[in-house]
């Protein structure tokens, strides 16, 4: 298989392309580009919708056996997938991190959900294979400001909500359900021109990610099994441990490890107990712990953050104000919360 990094493939596609055809501003689409080179026969619908999420409709028939050497930037979105026909195998040489696998595969009838900056991939496409699929980018900051619970999401999730510096992730939601194939084809054969198109494009959009989470919270709620009573006194032992080290807390795969479970159980086992993730639930207790103190008003704001395990004040003041309704300085100040503890 030809093995060539996305500056080779350009020349390449320079010199073998035909018959291209770029439409601008066309059928509602912010362009509708066609090719075929020596390696695909391509056609690309694009559109960038007012919240800032962009939405691709891809037709691409593999001509020759191709591998792709393909850079990530550090600006990648939150990027949603449905494979309606075809396939595409990656490999991620090297790679360490917790939720992306360093070999899978994108096939057809799945839907994929992935966050991945700042990373090499080899991506490889068979000849005769024809791919058609929907690929959506969520703008990050409109994602996260729908956020007011994220605990039932699976923790590369809620950490992507909650945090500046998330980790990377690739999820595999599951099988495209009835919904998700009928939300699909309204995409394909949006009855709307103009102004409404993009309204409706930007519903089936936003229809297709709520899709997603809950498909992926209720595949976390079937992996949930029943636990023995030793199961339950170690999940005990590990809350007692985030308790007793709030404030320099163990990883997951160490605080797993330390009371003797696999750190997919504990996890499991936080959810079904404590009804939240171990992520959540030390979250949840450094933000009450940090209310008694912003109560008390010994300590201001910031020595009250320290004191409590944050590491930055403005994550601690958005987490405290979404759990409380206020800031952690008017709690100080006495106002009443807006929800309870």
């Amino acid at each position: 298989m030809e093995t060539l990094n996305e500056a080779q493939y350009e020349q390449r596609h320079l010199e073998s392309c035909q018959d291209y055809e770029l439409i601008l501003n066309t059928k509602g689409y912010d362009y509708i580009e066609k090719y075929c080179d020596r390696y695909v026969k391509k056609k690309c619908r694009e559109i960038l919708l007012p919240s800032g999420n962009n939405l691709q409709i891809l037709d691409l028939t593999w001509l020759h056996d191709l591998s792709t050497e393909v850079e990530h930037s550090c600006a990648e979105p939150l990027t949603a997938k449905f494979y309606l026909a075809g396939n595409l195998r990656t490999i991620t040489p090297g790679i360490k991190d917790k939720y992306v696998k360093d070999d899978y595969l994108e096939k057809t009838g799945e839907n994929y959900l992935f966050y991945l900056p700042q990373i090499a991939e080899i991506e490889q496409a068979k000849a005769g294979t024809t791919e058609i699929l929907i690929r959506i980018t969520f703008d990050l900051n409109f994602f996260r400001s729908f956020n007011t619970d994220s605990e039932s999401l699976p923790e590369p999730l809620q950490l992507l909500l909650e945090t500046d510096t998330p980790p990377r992730f690739h999820l595999p939601v599951g099988k495209i359900t009835p919904q998700m194939h009928l939300a699909l084809q309204q995409i394909l054969d949006c009855p709307h021109q103009g102004m409404m198109q993009r309204m409706y494009l930007e519903s089936k959009v936003l229809e297709l990610l709520s899709l997603q989470l809950t498909q992926l919270v209720e595949s976390n709620g079937r992996q949930a099994n029943s636990f023995k009573p030793t199961d339950v006194e170690r999940i005990y032992q590990a809350r007692e441990i985030l308790i007793q080290n709030h404030v320099n807390p163990p990883a997951l795969m160490d605080l797993a490890q330390q009371v003797g479970l696999n750190h997919m159980k504990l996890e499991q086992g936080f959810r079904k107990i404590f009804g939240t993730t171990a992520f959540g639930y030390l979250r949840d207790y450094r933000l009450q712990q940090a209310y008694l103190l912003l109560r008390d008003g010994k300590l201001n704001v910031e020595a009250v953050v320290n004191k409590v395990g944050y590491s930055h004040l403005g994550h601690f003041a958005n987490a405290f104000r979404r759990k409380f309704g206020i800031t952690p300085g008017a709690c100080r100040a006495g106002k009443k919360i807006v929800t309870e503890l």
